[in-house]
């Protein structure tokens, strides 16, 4: 560390300290390197960040594309998102400076991808060049692994993806998801319902990074990655002898399980992290302040109570903690002057294993609003206020990483 930057680390320290405020030094670092690359970058509409070791480069902010292809109000979002909706919002993005875009096939039954793949085509041959793609296999497809690449890269009407994930850890749980041919009011897939799995069913997981690695080294795919895969998962792929550049999981202030072994782990073997959801699917903006005002989609997380509707991890929940949690974000949010919907955002990429957050955006006000919160720069002494907020949460919550299932039932391993 250069011996200016040394001096303001220790002074920092020393400061915090003084006032009575107890601060962890790896984000004190990372948030000092964070404002001087906020300083050289300011050419750049949205900040870029490497994925861990890998050359792979993407927008701190990223398009989520799961609203994609959505099919009304009775669907798993409540809206409709329609082709000149795609259109319009993956222009307006890509011209503000997010470069990464986040689809799977799984997503509306592939119209996600259709739909992103229909919008890059109305881009300018320079701008469309800018962009990276990526897009996720689910376990049940793992068998014929280049079949399934080749159907997702036909929707998107490229000829390479620059980042393909493995959508959930590939075994009976992680596949039970996929199964149920259950289907909300308006058509769409019930992402709450559960099919059966056999055994025997199951793709090997050997062989489903083999063939993801041919497929790197055919040029139809540029980088690896998983979604939602814990420590014994993440070494089970790794042993394949395949260079995992990302795994994607759930992180924000209110779900902060990956910290405690799988955030470790990534950060050793030099896998970025991609978080989705930095807004827990709204309830970090403070919309809802009582946990039945919450639509019953969004309510099916480890946070509720295992008996309501669509809920399947049959746990309790921590529904008076988590909105004691949300009343002390607020409170730091007044007194900070940062909006929640800004502290969201920014709080992820204050950690230094996260390149990017995954945001959807149905308005065009949600590109520059999110692009602006993700350049926030929250002082040290509202990181460690809320992290003083949310640890009795984190503590509830425990390490397992999966936000839908509990027990032994984790798909997250």
């Amino acid at each position: 560390m250069p011996v200016s930057a040394a001096s303001k680390f220790h002074a920092v320290l020393n400061k915090a300290k003084a006032d009575g405020i107890t601060l962890n030094k790896d984000t004190v670092a990372f948030t000092l390197g964070y404002l001087e690359g906020m300083a050289t970058d300011s050419k750049s509409q949205v900040p870029q960040r490497t994925c861990g070791n890998s050359s792979l480069t993407v927008s701190t902010v990223s398009f989520g594309c799961w609203q994609l292809g959505s099919k009304g109000s009775e669907d798993y979002w409540q809206l409709e998102y329609t082709q000149d909706m795609a259109n319009k919002m993956v222009g307006l993005a890509a011209s503000k400076g997010v470069t990464y875009f986040d689809t799977a096939a799984d997503y509306a039954a592939g119209a996600s991808e259709t739909q992103l793949g229909v919008a890059l085509k109305t881009l300018k041959a320079p701008l469309q060049s800018r962009l990276v793609i990526g897009s996720k296999i689910v376990p049940n497809n793992c068998g014929n692994v280049t079949k399934h690449c080749q159907d997702t890269l036909d929707r998107l009407q490229i000829p390479s993806l620059d980042l393909y994930m493995v959508h959930w850890p590939i075994d009976e749980n992680g596949m039970a998801h996929f199964v149920s041919h259950k289907k909300t009011l308006a058509g769409g897939r019930d992402y709450a319902a559960l099919g059966a799995v056999k055994k025997e069913d199951v793709p090997s997981t050997a062989g489903a990074f083999r063939e993801l690695a041919q497929l790197q080294k055919d040029g139809k795919v540029k980088h690896i990655g998983v979604s939602n895969f814990g420590v014994q998962q993440l070494k089970e792929a790794l042993a394949t002898g395949v260079t995992l550049a990302v795994n994607q999981i759930c992180y924000n202030l209110i779900f902060r399980a990956a910290e405690m072994e799988v955030i470790p782990f990534c950060l050793k073997h030099g896998i970025g992290i991609i978080g989705y959801s930095p807004l827990m699917q709204g309830l970090l903006t403070g919309r809802w302040t009582e946990p039945d005002s919450v639509p019953i989609y969004r309510a099916r997380s480890r946070h509720f109570c295992g008996k309501r509707p669509k809920s399947r991890h049959g746990e309790a929940g921590h529904e008076s903690i988590l909105f004691d949690t949300l009343k002390r974000i607020k409170a730091v949010s007044v007194e900070s002057g940062i909006s929640m919907i800004d502290i969201a955002l920014a709080w992820p990429l204050h950690n230094p294993a996260v390149a990017s957050v995954v945001v959807g955006m149905t308005k065009e006000s949600h590109v520059s609003s999110n692009i602006s919160a993700s350049k926030t720069v929250l002082p040290l002494a509202v990181l460690a206020a809320l992290d003083k907020a949310t640890l009795e949460l984190k503590t509830a919550m425990g390490p397992n990483m999966d936000l839908w299932q509990g027990g032994s039932d984790s798909r997250c391993k």
